[in-house]
């Protein structure tokens, strides 16, 4: 991941974009993908078939870690006695219950001490399962090798029928079924011809951000908002967050960099291990040009307008995976509705430039929910990163 602090406009006159027609390159390049994906695709099917058991179990231990944290005693009926995590679940249930009901009795404060002790022993024993677990699974995609940089591009892709069902030939699996016009409505999405995969439109509006925690892993999570959209095989993500690094990890400018930035914004933070700024994650998937575009931008507002927080080259053969510090001009664009594009640009010969196709994401819940997240950056966070990661734990 790159870190970027830019500020830019655009130094040459741009022509806007028209996008009606899909992109000139879409066909070649979507026929090939469809094609290529066809081995990915049935590799990484294998691969899930493998993990799903072990999927399933991690989403039980947390859901049991959850009802132990909040004392769900509901959760007991459901509770395996044969397995040895489960039954330490229920028994400690049990035991925390006459616990609960012996301070009740006698108001000791030794019995909540006891309870407190109690719960963190249960929990390590949930967390070590699911540490065995994610070891197990992080096992077998080790064994499984690398699937090459064709898999990203793969995953979640709308698919060309026909070369999908040419790739495929005689064989039968996944993949190959699901290209039979008989089985549409399976787990991939095909359609007829490159031109219409550019009809293929989706947009999901910016999620509501919830307060920080440490997910099963012991990483911090949450505290985010993110919006979505795609247009063909073009996916468009974005994820406003604050950017949390350990100061040992970062050099002193760095460090600076980050401070600047939250005293130009107001925002107090003297954690002596960690710092933050109000930050992007952008990822796109454009790892081939789709119509001779030498460069990509993303910006605020349209692209005539020249706000652009990001530039990159084409053909990278990688997706886009980018953060990027918000300048507090920026901040106050994107708390205010105005939407966040990528265009696709191209040099001319006169040294002007021509965008020629661009997604832009929803304002749909954009205005709420940043502003929601960038309150909660201000006041509640910087207390609830000291109880997730006291001073000293990191």
């Amino acid at each position: 991941m790159m870190l970027i602090l830019l500020l830019a406009v655009l130094s040459k006159p741009v022509i806007g974009v028209a996008q009606d027609a899909p992109p000139a390159g879409i066909a070649e390049i979507e026929l090939e993908r469809s094609r290529l994906c066809v081995p990915v695709l049935t590799q990484l099917d294998e691969l899930n078939l493998q993990l799903q058991p072990l999927g399933i179990r991690t989403e039980r231990l947390r859901q049991i870690a959850a009802a132990i944290s909040i004392e769900d005693r509901t959760v007991m009926d459901s509770l395996n006695v044969n397995d040895p995590t489960e039954a330490a679940v229920r028994d400690w249930f049990l035991s925390d219950g006459r616990l609960a009901q012996s301070f009740l009795d006698t108001n000791e404060q030794t019995i909540q001490q006891q309870r407190a002790v109690d719960r963190e022993l249960i929990k390590g024993t949930v967390q070590a399962t699911l540490e065995g677990i994610q070891s197990e699974a992080q096992g077998i995609i080790e064994d499984a090798g690398d699937f090459g940089p064709e898999a990203s591009s793969c995953e979640g892709a709308v698919l060309i029928r026909s070369a999908v069902i040419e790739a495929c030939g005689s064989e039968q699996n996944l993949i190959c079924d699901a290209a039979k016009p008989a089985n549409s409505d399976g787990a991939y999405r095909f359609v007829d011809s490159p031109e219409d995969l550019w009809d293929v439109q989706e947009f999901r509006p910016w999620t509501s951000p919830g307060p920080l925690q440490l997910a099963p892993d012991g990483q911090l999570d949450g505290a985010s908002t993110v919006a979505f959209a795609r247009q063909g095989n073009v996916a468009f993500s974005v994820a406003f967050r604050p950017d949390i690094r350990p100061r040992a990890d970062m050099a002193p400018e760095n460090i600076q960099t980050f401070q600047t930035l939250l005293d130009s914004i107001g925002f107090e933070f003297n954690h002596p291990e960690l710092i933050y700024a109000p930050a992007l994650t952008i990822r796109a998937t454009l790892p081939e040009p789709l119509a001779g575009e030498d460069r990509y931008a993303i910006h605020f507002g349209a692209i005539e307008v020249g706000d652009i927080i990001w530039e990159g080259a084409s053909g990278t053969g990688a997706p886009i995976e980018i953060s990027i510090l918000l300048t507090p001009i920026h901040i106050v664009k994107l708390t205010q509705g105005e939407s966040l594009e990528l265009t696709a640009i191209r040099s001319l010969d006169d040294s002007s430039d021509e965008a020629l196709f661009g997604l832009a994401l929803t304002p749909v819940n954009q205005v709420a929910a940043t502003q929601a997240l960038l309150a909660y950056m201000a006041t509640q966070m910087p207390q609830d990163l000291n109880l997730l990661v006291p001073p000293g734990d990191y």
